[in-house]
């Protein structure tokens, strides 16, 4: 007798083979648990036989027979319907008794990818415009590592070009003289708030004003070309400057990082480490003979012929790189420290879809090995109400502001309704982390987001704490429930995310989990495996944010219609019904740790 979901999937693809021999078998997963828990479309089967799809469905109705389920013409779809007691066993031993790996997590594949994200520029607070590549980038990081990739995670920071000259430039000019030490407050500006009282504010308060004076300026922006030639060609002081920005920008981010809970392969290697390897790579591009001259003396690629009319500017007629030479020399770096490598994702915004485009038919000119391997991830651009935000006009929403904003408003909910919780403070930051994180994740990836306060830190409807709620009220029960059953949905994750739970089993009898909500909340639970790919698949984390909210809605059902630790229970009843509350819990923890958001266990 089959026993999970695999089992079931396995032998309804068999039948079906069975009745439609050399087709492929492809099956689905319906929109709802109404309707059944497997689909099998019968489109491309019909059109090969010369039939109506509707008519197939019928037909292999009558045919195909899976033991604990029924099967279901639906029109054109041929729907496998498990009963309620087999729907229940297959979920809950895929969840409870995995030995190996998680629910959904797939064994090491020994295939290699490259995750680049976040990838702030130094000298520059984040904004909450940062917030979609690190926290995309870091969905995508997790979700192939539990899918058996090995995987690279790479920041890119945009530690070297033009914009640095310009900060050069900026505090030559005001800074050394009178606040040199970047604490204090400059005379041209309004005095910063308390907590913005440090060197990389001061810095991005530079870089502001420097670029609302070069408007009325224009010789300060060869001012600012000159000092990028000077970083370039290894002056002394401009190095030194710009190595004292590097380590006060890397300080800071590392606590953000830190507060996010992001982590890479290593924080320091931005452009400025390919430095060495501009040179080669020119040389590369010559050798290859895709060099040509462009306007006065820069040097360009011509694309074409490949339907890119705009060709990639590879250096400046100054002879200094651009961002296209420090991307090429990081792509050939990654071909020789990574070989092999599967695929190499660039999480970066839609303003860099051509830019992309280029670096990608440059390289597939210098080795065809290339093709189809880099894959550009753009996201929509987090825009204010008034239009895009500018750093360099300085009107920006800080991303600690906003995380700071969301764990006030979570404190204060706390102070009035359960004020005497423990370790109050860190629930707060867990709650008002999650709000934040699982908005951008509910978004579709490359939709632009109009950024509003109410809207980014909600707390009601789709939100992070209602998924994280229904974890913390799913602890609070199993707590009640007394024995071990708390810890069964506790052990091995997050700090071990990808080891399985401690073992639980599943029990004997299931028939108290034969109420329909309980059986849309088996359904739900059921989907996690696919909205897991579907992140991989689709580069983005919305179908497992949303699955996720599913799961939650549907546990609020169950909640609410099937009395868990009621005394008229019998004890197969009440055990049945704790055993689907476990696997709630670990499916709820699992899917918001591979998000980057902690599930809190009381609230």
């Amino acid at each position: 007798m089959t026993h999970r979901m695999d089992d079931f999937r396995d032998a309804f693809r068999q039948q079906l083979e069975g009745e439609l021999p050399g087709l492929e078998i492809v099956l689905e997963r319906p929109k709802a648990g109404e309707m059944g828990d497997l689909a099998f479309p019968c489109f491309r089967a019909a059109k090969h036989r010369g039939m109506n799809p509707v008519q197939l469905s019928k037909d292999l109705a009558g045919k195909v027979a899976v033991p604990g389920a029924d099967l279901v013409a639906a029109g054109p779809y041929l729907n496998l319907k498990l009963w309620p007691e087999s729907r229940a066993q297959a979920v809950l031993s895929a969840i409870l008794e995995a030995k190996d790996r998680p629910f959904g997590a797939r064994p090491a594949n020994g295939r290699k990818v490259i995750v680049e994200y976040s990838s702030p520029n130094i000298a520059k607070l984040f904004t909450i415009g940062h917030l979609r590549s690190t926290m995309i980038g870091h969905a995508l990081a997790q979700v192939h590592q539990f899918l058996g990739y090995e995987v690279h995670r790479l920041n890119h920071l945009g530690d070297w070009g033009t914009q640095f000259g310009t900060l050069l430039a900026a505090y030559t000019r005001w800074a050394q003289s009178e606040n040199p030490d970047l604490t204090r407050d400059f005379d041209w500006a309004e005095p910063a708030p308390e907590k913005r009282r440090t060197p990389l504010f001061r810095l991005f308060q530079l870089y502001v004003r420097f670029h609302a004076e070069e408007e009325q300026d224009p010789a300060m922006r060869e001012e600012a070309r000159a000092w990028f030639k000077r970083l370039e060609d290894n002056d002394p002081k401009a190095r030194a400057l710009w190595k004292r920005f590097r380590d006060l920008s890397l300080t800071e981010f590392q606590r953000i990082y830190d507060r996010l809970g992001v982590s890479f392969d290593t924080l320091a290697q931005g452009e400025a480490f390919y430095e060495d390897r501009l040179a080669p790579t020119l040389k590369r591009l010559e050798d290859a003979g895709l060099l040509t001259e462009g306007d006065r003396g820069a040097r360009i690629v011509n694309l074409e012929d490949v339907g890119i009319a705009t060709p990639c500017l590879v250096q400046k007629a100054d002879g200094t790189s651009i961002y296209a030479t420090r991307d090429l020399a990081a792509a050939l770096y990654r071909e020789e420290a990574y070989p092999g490598f599967e695929k190499c994702l660039y999480v970066v915004g839609t303003d860099q879809v051509l830019h992309f485009q280029q670096i990608f038919a440059v390289l597939d000119k210098l080795d065809p090995w290339f093709k189809g391997r880099m894959v550009h991830t753009p996201f929509g651009m987090v825009k204010l109400p008034e239009g895009k935000m500018s750093t360099r006009k300085g009107n920006v929403i800080f991303l600690e502001d906003v995380l700071d904003e969301a764990r006030e408003r979570v404190s204060a909910i706390i102070a009035e309704k359960n004020p005497e919780l423990a370790g109050k403070e860190a629930v707060a930051e867990m709650l008002g982390m999650g709000a934040v994180v699982f908005f951008d994740a509910m978004n579709d990836r490359v939709k632009p987001i109009t950024f509003t306060w109410d809207r980014v830190i909600a707390l009601d409807g789709d939100t992070g704490p209602y998924v994280q709620y229904a974890h913390a009220r799913i602890l609070s029960v199993l707590r009640k429930a007394g024995g071990d059953w708390a810890a069964k949905a506790q052990a091995g994750s997050p700090d071990g995310p990808f080891l399985p739970f401690a073992g639980a089993t599943v029990p004997v009898d299931l028939a108290g989990l034969a109420a329909p909500e309980a059986q849309a909340l088996l359904f739900e639970l059921a989907g996690l495996p696919g909205a897991v790919a579907a992140v991989a698949d689709g580069c983005m984390a919305t179908p497992l944010a949303r699955q996720l909210v599913s799961v939650a809605r549907s546990f609020s059902g169950f909640y609410t219609n099937c009395p868990i630790l009621a005394p008229e229970n019998t004890p197969e009843v009440r055990e049945a019904r704790l055993a689907l509350c476990v696997a709630t819990a670990r499916v709820l923890r699992q899917g918001l740790f591979l998000m980057g958001i902690q599930a809190p266990e009381e609230m």
